[in-house]
């Protein structure tokens, strides 16, 4: 429904990822911006939003122990699959609500007032313009075009569906053995429902690399100051 601000829904917070592209010796997301977990920033975020009826932390079997002082009657914990897509699929299986968000736990700078612009359509993810030269190269590392950016936008997370509907793509992708590159990714495949772009910020970066951890700091720092 186009307009609709105020709607209930579950929240699928990934937490399974791994230190290797970050250089350290843990689980990204128990790194710390500020004395504070990577994850739990979204994870204080969900809870602060009255709309967010439960939270799904979806995390490693072996990591479980860690999440057990951030659980609660609205929180809970699911173990995580192989692949992101497993997650997201043993997590949707847990949903109380009819919709759902699903999210990155290692992007922490999402914002209230994004999670209700996403809430304002039925199927909608955060994206952002392009802002570089995109070529495209061929095997041989040559390039064989340059892409036309106007219609392009980088995708982020939160991705905010209709619960039935991620459900049942999700399944349909994993029936057929299909790795999307995100969850709207599989909408677009099996089946026909428009999914809305909502303009996002470039501050909703995803801590991967080391380099993210300064950029991440200066957010903060600059946020502080506002």
């Amino acid at each position: 429904m186009i307009g609709q601000v105020h709607k209930a829904y579950s929240a699928v917070l990934l937490a399974a990822g791994s230190g290797s592209r970050m250089a350290a010796d843990r689980n990204k997301i128990f790194l710390t911006l500020a004395d504070k977990a990577i994850f739990q920033y979204a994870l204080d975020l969900f809870l602060s939003d009255s709309d967010c009826k439960q939270v799904i932390l979806v995390g490693k079997t072996e990591e479980k122990a860690y999440f057990t002082d951030f659980l609660s009657d609205r929180v809970c914990f699911v173990v995580g699959g192989v692949e992101r897509q497993d997650s997201v699929r043993h997590a949707l299986a847990h949903v109380s609500e009819a919709a759902v968000m699903i999210h990155d736990g290692a992007r922490p700078f999402v914002t209230l007032s994004e999670l209700a612009a996403l809430k304002a359509h039925n199927n909608a993810i955060l994206a952002v313009p392009v802002k570089d030269t995109i070529k495209q190269v061929e095997v041989s590392g040559y390039i064989s075009q340059t892409v036309p950016r106007d219609n392009l936008w980088g995708a982020q997370t939160p991705q905010f569906f209709e619960t039935s509907l991620i459900q049942k793509v999700h399944q349909l992708a994993h029936s057929k053995a299909f790795l999307g590159t995100d969850d709207a990714s599989l909408v677009e495949v099996f089946s026909e429902v428009p999914v809305t772009i909502v303009p996002g910020s470039y501050e909703n970066i995803k801590i991967t690399t080391p380099e993210d951890l300064i950029f991440g700091q200066a957010i903060l720092d600059n946020r502080s100051k506002a």
